[in-house]
């Protein structure tokens, strides 16, 4: 008896354990919408963990959008109280399609903020795993020579429009770097400079840029760097960028507020690189809702990791 005691306890405990992470997460929400947990109402805001249990009132005309850790968006677009447990076989048959991987990576930025992670990291006493500052990939050189950082999301861009800069970073070295830009194909020299710092903004040479073509970049320096080798950027025709946008929005069938939209559209642009188009929609998506902290750390990290933070900075210097 004692032992079966004991398994039963076991099974309570692991079992409900795995169900933790599980929960329904607010994604965007539209007019007044509360939820309601041992007679305890509170508003519902984008990012709240929604617990079995729980009970979601709409007003009218309201919307809410909850996402599944499994990657699938529910909406509820009617006036009325509903019981978070209804929800509870809905998560079923993901068909890992581009959109279900989007809500998978947005379930788990949203529940590794909430305040009922950390919880469960201070319960189980265990540290919050750190997300680090952007990759970066480090060229190999042979020993004495320079070591060059670039981002991995570097080695090709597509651009049609915009301010952006080409980056890299190198701590042992404050002189001049020599940039070239030659087409990929024919390797004809079409622009090069020779600059300060780690950066150069697409606008220095984007006159020369003809859409279609794709381009190589390469920086060396006077001191030893070894082989670095090219990076690709393909000019593309404006209308390609604004025809993937349109079909962006046209994938989700859920309500979205424009926070949550422009979010999206630029994760899934940088996911293609268009890197420039990304940087103008996650400035939307943190500016239409900035209490949401997923949209400003994603800005954050995004700044930092191309530099666009120095450039700004050097910017309003240069304006002073």
């Amino acid at each position: 008896m004692k032992k079966l005691l004991t398994f039963l306890i076991l099974c309570f405990f692991y079992g409900a354990s795995a169900q933790r992470g599980d929960e329904l997460l607010v994604y965007s929400v539209k007019g007044k919408v509360t939820a309601t947990y041992k007679n305890e109402e509170t508003p519902v805001k984008v990012g709240k963990v929604l617990n079995q249990g729980m009970t979601i009132k709409t007003e009218k005309d309201a919307r809410l959008t909850m996402v599944c850790k499994q990657g699938k968006p529910l909406s509820v677009t009617k006036e009325g109280v509903y019981p978070v447990s209804r929800w509870k076989d809905s998560c079923k048959n993901i068909n890992g399609s581009i959109t279900s991987n989007y809500f998978q990576y947005i379930w788990s930025e949203l529940y590794h903020r909430s305040d009922e992670y950390k919880e469960d990291l201070e319960k189980n006493n265990n540290l919050a795993v750190v997300r680090g500052d952007a990759p970066y990939r480090y060229e190999v050189y042979p020993e004495g020579m320079l070591m060059v950082e670039f981002s991995p999301a570097l080695d090709t861009i597509n651009y049609a429009t915009g301010s952006f800069p080409l980056a890299w970073i190198c701590y042992d070295y404050a002189g001049k770097y020599q940039f070239q830009l030659y087409t990929s194909k024919e390797r004809r020299l079409v622009f090069k400079d020779s600059i300060d710092g780690n950066e150069i903004l697409i606008d220095r040479f984007r006159k020369k840029l003809k859409p279609g073509t794709s381009y190589a970049w390469t920086i060396t320096a006077k001191a030893k760097t070894g082989v670095i080798r090219r990076r690709i950027l393909n000019v593309v025709p404006e209308a390609k960028i604004s025809d993937y946008i349109v079909s962006i929005k046209q994938t989700v069938d859920v309500h979205e507020d424009s926070a949550a939209q422009y979010f999206r559209i630029g994760y899934l642009l940088e996911k293609k690189h268009y890197l420039a188009d990304a940087y103008l929609y996650y400035q939307q998506a943190a500016a239409a809702d900035p209490e949401v902290s997923l949209y400003r750390d994603k800005l954050t990290s995004f700044r930092y990791e191309f530099h666009l933070d120095v450039v700004e900075e050097k910017e309003r210097k240069g304006n002073k």
